[in-house]
């Protein structure tokens, strides 16, 4: 029995639901996903087991903390821990029972609402920053060609920054969106 580690999952699964359905389809093929913990957001670690009937909620509540674990763990729900502000659980269940998904809409809402944004404002820093090294470089071009290792740290710190307005633009687009359908 070993354990897999899956790196950047809860950044590539940002959206509740998603990644809700990653970590059932992790499950059917037999890894069982290991209590978060603090470097949960870059890395989730899954042990190799049988595959169970498990159910998994990511939620976000509006309810107090205490009177929130309370009520999930006396209705059987385990807590594997936090992520991006939203709490994860799981439960076993038969093929006929499968549980109601309880997570709370209105905190989803407002959890999707504030990332999207949150992300959104990063995409837009990191473009500005994409932008203004461009025309930097095309300024610097038209006044004197610059030299071929000055060019290439130029061109190396545009590749660096790409991926992010990518990936933070992408992750503003999907939580914006699932903001909308709930």
């Amino acid at each position: 029995m070993g354990v897999q580690r899956s790196l950047f999952a809860a950044l590539k699964h940002v959206v509740p639901s998603d990644l809700e359905y990653y970590l059932e389809e992790k499950n059917s093929e037999g890894l069982k996903l290991l209590p978060l913990g603090q470097g949960s957001l870059f890395s989730l670690l899954f042990s190799e087991e049988k595959p169970e009937k498990l159910m998994y909620v990511v939620d976000c509540p509006t309810l107090p903390k205490a009177l929130y674990m309370q009520k999930l763990t006396d209705e059987g729900w385990e807590y594997m821990g936090q992520s991006l502000n939203s709490y994860v659980w799981r439960k076993k269940y038969e093929e006929s029972n499968r549980p109601r998904n309880f997570a709370d809409k209105v905190g989803m809402k407002v959890h999707c609402l504030k990332l999207g944004l949150l992300t959104l404002l990063l995409a837009l820093i990191f473009a500005g920053l994409f932008g203004a090294l461009c025309y930097s470089l095309y300024r610097e071009y038209q006044i004197q060609p610059p030299e071929a290792a000055r060019l290439v740290k130029y061109i190396l710190v545009l590749v660096v920054q790409l991926p992010f307005v990518l990936c933070f633009g992408s992750m503003s687009v999907k939580l914006l969106k699932e903001n909308r359908r709930l």
